[in-house]
Formats: structure tokens, C-alpha cells, sequence
């Protein structure tokens, strides 16, 4: 299969919706803008297929990534993260991966 980022073959991981026909190694899913979930079902989306999460990212100005402590600059929700159970964490979906 060919990378759709880099654009070489040997592409192993496909976004897993249901008729995407994008593929990418590991390296290049990240770099391309893509979610890879480590966890059983091992999914991976690419960034057209993004999960969203179902909650309010407003962010206050003080709220840092509780994984590497920098500033939640960044509110898009392909880059932001929120605990679903207390709603008040934040994480940087980098940090996650």
C-alpha cells in the first residue's frame, strides 16, 4: 500500500472507517495529522476521520497539559484533549499518542 503522507509503499496501518482508502506507516500517521488508539481495537483515523470528543474545550488561559506541563495554547480538538470523567484535565493529544 502507499503512504498517503510520504507517499512511499509499504504502508501498513489504514484508517479504520469504512471506506477510506488511506494508508500510512507508523512514522508518517503522526506526522500526517492522524489518531492511532494503542489500546484493543488498535484503531487508527486519519485526519479526515477524526474522532471528536463530545464535551466544551474552552480553555482558560492557566490550564497546562498535565503530561508535559506546557501551555494549552493550542484549542483545536485535533490538538486538545479533556478528561472525560472530571472535565478539568487537559492534555495535548501528542502527549496521549
Amino acid at each position: 500500500q502507499r503512504c498517503f503522507v510520504c507517499g512511499h509503499v509499504g504502508a501498513t496501518i489504514n484508517c479504520c472507517e469504512t471506506g477510506c482508502d488511506r494508508w500510512f506507516h507508523l512514522p508518517c500517521a503522526r506526522q500526517g495529522g492522524c489518531a492511532t488508539q494503542y489500546i484493543p481495537l488498535y484503531r487508527a483515523f486519519c485526519p479526515a476521520h477524526y474522532p471528536e470528543q463530545a464535551v466544551n474545550l474552552t480553555l482558560q488561559p492557566d490550564k497546562t497539559c498535565l503530561l508535559c506541563l506546557r501551555p494549552m495554547e493550542d484549542t483545536q480538538r485535533s490538538h486538545t484533549m479533556l478528561c472525560r470523567a472530571c472535565e478539568a484535565a487537559r492534555y495535548h493529544r501528542d502527549c496521549i499518542q
